[in-house]
């Protein structure tokens, strides 16, 4: 049985420059990895199938399709039970599902020796996951195209403290809304898709409110990682700290988490002792 983990990320900027004649936006952000991980155990198998404590997570999981791309792309048959134990939540712009699918493929092309730099980013990135290239790379970076694209390695050494509310967010039904404004221009502090999740959702809406009420005269601002529903502060103050650990109740958690230049998947993976 082999063991592996899965970085999550979060945006600093997100901009939406474009809307494509494919169906797809063209962006520009800056994904920063941070040391928050899924924890994903493979034990090989006659066929491949998802065990996870979340129902909603087994069926059309994307490491099956990781799996089922590399199969394809390398006329392979690679079958596995895959046990996932998540703490990356679902729904929250953190990028869970698209790094469990980066290393579902890293972890094959070890298997099969097959060189990771032979991988289509292209082809992943419209068969998987926009973000599933950024997470294959493993270094924090600007990207850009529909987030396939590295344009350059950019690690910001920050800290964060992240704010999760209980809500999913649909990523594609946020870049539907007709309440997203395209961006003309590069704003490295924004995320384009706040304001039109914010009309979008009244459950996050309230919660935004809530939060920003509890940090009125704090130093930092407010931040939303990609399609949300996840919220952070960049390099947070004792008082923050202090103020949203007295507020924490079943409607939202906090976790506190370091930014990572990059992410050795090679030196932490190996076999799984159970």
């Amino acid at each position: 049985m082999f063991k592996i983990r899965c970085p999550a990320k979060l945006n600093t900027f997100l901009n939406v420059l474009k809307r494509r004649d494919d169906g797809y936006h063209k962006i520009h952000s800056n994904l920063q990895l941070i040391d928050l991980y899924d924890e994903i155990y493979f034990k090989r198998s006659d066929q491949t199938r998802i065990i996870a404590d979340e129902k909603s997570l087994v069926s059309n999981n994307l490491v099956e399709n990781a799996i089922q791309w590399f199969n394809k792309n390398f006329s392979a048959n690679q079958c596995y039970e895959v046990t996932l134990k998540k703490l990356i939540p679902h729904g929250a712009g953190l990028g869970g599902g698209s790094s469990n699918a980066a290393h579902t493929i890293i972890f094959l092309c070890i298997i099969n020796k097959i060189p990771v730099d032979k991988l289509n980013f292209h082809a992943i990135s419209k068969d998987i996951g926009a973000d599933v290239p950024f997470f294959i790379h493993g270094k924090s970076a600007d990207v850009f195209g529909i987030g396939e694209k590295i344009e350059k390695d950019c690690f910001k050494g920050d800290d964060y403290l992240l704010i999760h509310p209980n809500i999913h967010i649909s990523t594609e039904d946020i870049f539907e809304s007709h309440h997203l404004k395209l961006n003309t221009s590069i704003d490295r502090e924004s995320n384009d898709l706040l304001a039109p999740l914010m009309q979008e959702s009244t459950e996050f809406n309230d919660f935004f409110i809530k939060i920003s009420s509890m940090l009125k005269g704090s130093k930092h601002r407010l931040k939303l990682t990609g399609s949300g529903s996840c919220l952070y502060i960049v390099n947070p103050t004792k008082m923050e700290k202090e103020i949203l650990s007295q507020k924490i109740g079943d409607n939202f958690r906090i976790v506190f988490v370091k930014g990572l230049e990059y992410y050795d998947f090679v030196s932490d993976w190996g076999v799984a002792k159970w």
